[in-house]
């Protein structure tokens, strides 16, 4: 039955009627394949943006500082000033040094004592430039420890505090590299703590010697831009790094006072008791010639020397008061100062610093409302400089305000509403407090106007108070003097009974007799 009525439907089509379902066909096909993106049009949605990105704020920066890696922040904001190969994964074993030297600020009191053990003092004895011994059983303070191992390269530093700190190596480097997780160093292995014995012990990586030919190759071809630098491969043994996840490791110690204080020493003169007795150490920063060099404008520094990639790392401010961070990657044991130093100079030259907001000045919008419904202004809370381009202010216009009217009563002048939200052109936000400018209490009475009025007027507050304050002793005194008359009256009206008591038992004796 279904066979017969398809025939019969297919039998009905004239050949005019076959002629218009093929031309419709035709005319379909063609619409559904002019809907289908063309093949350039797919690779250019997939490869490219119609949108231009955004701009960088160290775009046309070019620093003449021939270093493979270098990464320069600004200290307040932490936003990129110059970048150069700062995300290819190095071998950098100075990594390791900096995050032992965070670690055991954060889990060692200050008066802890580090015992030596075996293990530490057998590493000790390869340590030929350290005049101080470290013997089995023996005990060293934790900030002696510190020093040695920033200082003066010390692994056997390393692994004592390493025991002190997790129980033995192993789970020192475990500990190392959960915290470097935790802190976003997402880029980072760490193999080893004695990283100077490691490099000792093992052959230097070919990478290496392909970073160093690459390296002057760029130099002697004067190219602009970055060399592309090989990246560490899977057969390091020390610890493997980014210049940008090293730069967290630095915000860290920088945010630990006592972590901060080791990196911002040039020398320091301390005492140690061995079994021979007291020795005074001097201890010396191996970039204090920087910090020298620099008139002291750099106030944190350190460096670590490396038959791979060598790492100076500083904070301070250029000449012309411009706070930074800097962190630069140097092979074949080449010097770091003198390229840091050029570093600072030539970020005066591109950059400068403005004033952004100053505290107590006026917010430019819209004013906001208390729960009465009563409007008050704004104003800045905070003092902010921003760092810019010399030829670009690299602000937008645009300003978000974030707050939550109607605020409850009462409100102080000073407390804070809300946060301003400047944006600079590479998508950076600054926020900035803002506050009432003037105080708003919890009714509209007469009194409460006198308390803003006399708030606002400082010398009619004094005035209004040393008034109040004599009209109170005045009144206490004649209190006072009150007081005494009432009391004299009371002894007075009480002789006078005394009397008349007296007088009645007399008349009534006369007038017994």
């Amino acid at each position: 039955m279904n066979k017969v009525g398809l025939q019969s439907v297919f039998s009905s089509f004239s050949p005019l009627s076959s002629k218009r379902s093929f031309a419709a066909v035709l005319l379909c096909a063609a619409l559904f394949f002019s809907l289908l993106p063309s093949s350039q049009g797919v690779l250019a949605d997939d490869g490219q943006t119609t949108e231009p990105s955004e701009p960088r704020i160290s775009e046309g920066f070019e620093p003449s500082v021939k270093l493979p890696a270098v990464l320069v922040l600004d200290s307040s904001l932490r936003s990129e000033l110059y970048a150069k190969n700062s995300e290819i994964v190095l071998e950098i074993p100075a990594v390791s040094r900096l995050m032992t030297l965070y670690l055991a600020s954060e889990r060692l009191a200050a008066d802890d004592m580090i015992p030596i053990s075996k293990d530490a003092a057998r590493i000790s004895e390869f340590e030929d430039h350290i005049d101080i011994p470290l013997r089995e059983g023996d005990s060293f303070p934790v900030r002696y420890m510190l020093l040695r191992l920033m200082f003066q390269q010390s692994d056997a530093a390393a692994v004592a505090l390493a025991e002190k700190i997790a129980g033995s190596r192993r789970e020192f480097v475990s500990e190392m590299q959960k915290t470097a997780m935790m802190l976003g160093m997402s880029q980072t292995t760490i193999h080893r703590c004695d990283v100077v014995r490691a490099e000792r012990e093992s052959s230097i990586a070919s990478e290496i010697a392909d970073a160093a030919a690459i390296l002057e190759e760029h130099i002697a071809q004067n190219a602009s831009g970055a060399p592309a630098l090989p990246e560490a491969s899977d057969r390091v043994s020390t610890a493997k790094t980014t210049l940008r996840d090293v730069a967290r490791l630095l915000s860290a110690i920088q945010a630990n006072a006592r972590a901060k204080n080791v990196l911002s020493l040039q020398e320091e003169l301390i005492q140690v008791t061995l079994s021979t007795g007291v020795r005074v150490v001097a201890m010396r920063s191996p970039a204090s010639r920087l910090r020298t060099l620099s008139e002291n404008r750099i106030t944190c520094a350190w460096l670590m020397m490396s038959d791979r990639y060598s790492l100076a790392v500083t904070t301070g401010s250029t000449v012309d008061g411009i706070s930074v961070m800097t962190l630069t990657a140097s092979l074949n044991q080449a010097s770091t100062i003198q390229p840091t130093l050029q570093l600072y100079q030539e970020i005066d030259t591109f950059y400068t610093k403005s004033v952004l907001t100053r505290s107590g000045e006026k917010y430019p919008g819209a004013p906001e409302a208390a729960e009465n419904g009563e409007l008050f202004s704004l104003m800045y809370l905070d003092s902010v400089d921003y760092i810019h381009p010399k030829t670009d202010h690299f602000l937008t216009p645009k300003l978000d305000y974030i707050g939550n009217a109607p605020y409850p009563l009462p409100i102080l002048r000073g407390t804070m509403t809300g946060q301003v939200l400047f944006t600079l052109k590479d998508g950076t936000r600054i926020p900035v407090r803002v506050g009432s400018d003037s105080d708003i209490l919890a009714s509209n009475n007469i009194i409460s106007r006198g308390i803003q009025l006399m708030s606002r007027n400082p010398n009619l507050a004094y005035s209004i108070m040393g008034i109040a304050v004599v009209l109170s002793l005045a009144l206490l005194f004649v209190i006072i003097r009150e007081i005494r008359k009432i009391l004299y009256w009371q002894r007075i009206k009480s002789l006078e009974d005394t009397v008349q008591a007296a007088r009645s038992i007399l008349i009534g004796e006369q007038k017994d007799r």
